[in-house]
């Protein structure tokens, strides 16, 4: 597995993060097995496995799911399903081919990583010494050097607001924001995901006033060196 560092708790919970490329990876959308059964996954799996030739090392599947699908990504799949049945407390989230599986459980997520047959597999987890102050507050991220703003501020689904970015020209000390989020707050644009940084939090209830109910959360940086 390649292992990265992670900054900040996922979805305010959890300290782990395995990635892994897999062309099965939809088949785990909680969003199809709202129950938590991972029944949906086992009817696409024994569907996928109807196709399967021992022959051949891609098996070939009709339209509606994908074309084909790779034999040692099918094992993996099914790897992946018996391993989650097992397991308690957990997020699955999936992005194309790419299955992202969330645990305060590292060892059940090394385990998985571990025993995968193919090797596009990436674990996040955060510096042993960061994890108290991680789980201290939902809405901490940690910085290896000393942030020049203390808030990021995330912005919801309303339009932008010329008034923030016309705010953060004239106070770059005060904040900071991307060009393209700045643009997009300018024209009053679609800014839902975009963020920025705010030096205090005196600094951050002008910024608050400025952008109204429209921000999605607010993330404190903590300076932890390591």
């Amino acid at each position: 597995m390649r292992l990265y560092e992670s900054n900040k708790l996922h979805y305010g919970k959890y300290l782990y993060k395995l990635a892994i490329v897999n062309t099965c990876a939809s088949y785990f959308r909680t969003e199809f097995q709202p129950k938590g059964d991972l029944k949906w996954c086992q009817k696409r799996l024994d569907e996928v496995h109807s196709f399967y030739k021992p022959s051949k090392n891609i098996i070939e599947v009709p339209l509606g799911f994908r074309d084909t699908i790779p034999v040692e990504h099918f094992n993996d799949a099914i790897y992946i399903y018996r391993h989650l049945k097992r397991a308690t407390d957990y997020k699955v989230r999936c992005e194309r081919n790419i299955l992202f599986l969330y645990s305060n459980d590292r060892k059940m997520l090394v385990d998985l990583g571990n025993k995968l047959r193919q090797p596009y597999v990436e674990l996040w987890e955060p510096n042993p010494q960061n994890v108290a102050v991680l789980q201290s507050d939902e809405n901490i991220i940690v910085s290896k050097t000393k942030p020049d703003y203390e808030y990021k501020i995330t912005l919801g689904k309303k339009a932008g607001q010329p008034s923030l970015a016309k705010w953060i020209d004239a106070n770059p000390k005060l904040g900071k924001m991307g060009d393209i989020a700045k643009q997009e707050c300018l024209v009053g644009g679609w800014v839902k995901g975009y963020y920025f940084y705010v030096r205090d939090y005196k600094t951050m209830m002008i910024a608050q006033m400025l952008v109204g109910d429209n921000i999605q959360r607010v993330d404190k940086l903590v300076y932890a060196p390591s």
